[in-house]
């Protein structure tokens, strides 16, 4: 038999719906989530021939570096760009912006490496996370996304389309309802604890841009001592011994944010050094296995 909702219990959760969006921080933490991606827009302003310094500019937090690397004598870095179609930040896409000698030569789709993802459950659905890989495998990640087809015009325009929700299971905006109209219904303690959420949350989003700036690989650049990477970064977290006597310091924070999107949230950055002490490589973001921090 269908159940239907009190209409109290209705307008309790529609009223109390409406004084989070007036008084409340959402507006705030809608906000720093905005920053860590880009719009159409703006994203479209970004050509071929720009500069990486140019581009990390008008990007902003929505640039991740995913590596930058020396292969026949031409240095690449390669950047993930966060796009946001329509200013929806739940429908985002990620493009591959892959820079020359610090100028942009092609724009690509990420580059997926299956045999090093598993699934995992993430809140009430699933998502997907790197396998433990050793760092001396990610030179043939590099290369192959190196390699990598660049979009076409064409198929730019197609990627960039909002998703249209076809083949997602519909929300239960009954259930949605009720679950606001209990907190309404609890009175000062509900408000309270939501604003304890929301004053938690809000920190987490703070504290992660904070490490989104300190440990961006595009601070670090090839040939840079150890000296100068460890006063750019702070002191390692570990050191990993390599072979042909490289070594590569892991930096970063080790603490994780599970109040939000695993997407969102800054990445450790490894840098490899020569046996000189001179920079070799950097790796970060999806070019970056958790297991080395550990």
């Amino acid at each position: 038999m269908k159940r239907h909702l009190p209409l109290a219990l209705i307008f309790a959760a529609i009223i109390f719906c409406g004084c989070i969006s007036t008084y409340g921080q959402s507006r705030e933490i809608e906000s720093l989530v905005k920053k860590l991606t880009v719009s159409k827009k703006t994203f479209l302003t970004i050509t071929n021939g720009s500069s990486l310094d140019a581009v990390t500019n008008i990007l902003g937090f929505a640039a991740r570096h995913e590596f930058t690397v020396s292969e026949k004598k031409t240095n690449y870095t390669l950047i993930d760009c966060r796009e946001c179609p329509n200013g929806n930040v739940d429908d985002d896409n990620d493009i591959y912006l892959l820079f020359r000698d610090n100028i942009l030569v092609k724009m690509m789709r990420p580059v997926s490496f299956p045999e090093l993802r598993e699934t995992y459950k993430y809140s009430l659905t699933a998502a997907t996370r790197a396998k433990p890989w050793d760092i001396g495998e990610t030179p043939r990640l590099v290369r192959k996304t190196i390699n990598a087809p660049a979009l076409t015009q064409s198929e730019m325009v197609d990627y960039l389309k909002p998703y249209d929700g076809k083949g997602m299971e519909q929300p239960n905006i009954a259930e949605d309802i009720m679950f606001a109209g209990v907190v309404a219904l609890a009175g000062p303690v509900g408000w309270s604890n939501m604003h304890k959420d929301e004053k938690e949350l809000k920190n987490d989003y703070e504290t992660n841009e904070m490490f989104l700036k300190l440990y961006d690989g595009c601070r670090a650049s090839l040939g840079m001592s150890l000296e100068k990477v460890d006063a750019l970064y702070g002191k390692p977290l570990r050191v990993l011994p390599m072979k042909n006597r490289q070594t590569a310091r892991i930096y970063g924070d080790s603490r994780e944010f599970e109040n939000f999107n695993p997407g969102e949230q800054f990445s450790c950055v490894a840098v490899v050094f020569n046996p000189r002490g001179n920079v070799t490589a950097i790796y970060s973001d999806g070019y970056f296995c958790d297991d080395w921090k550990k």
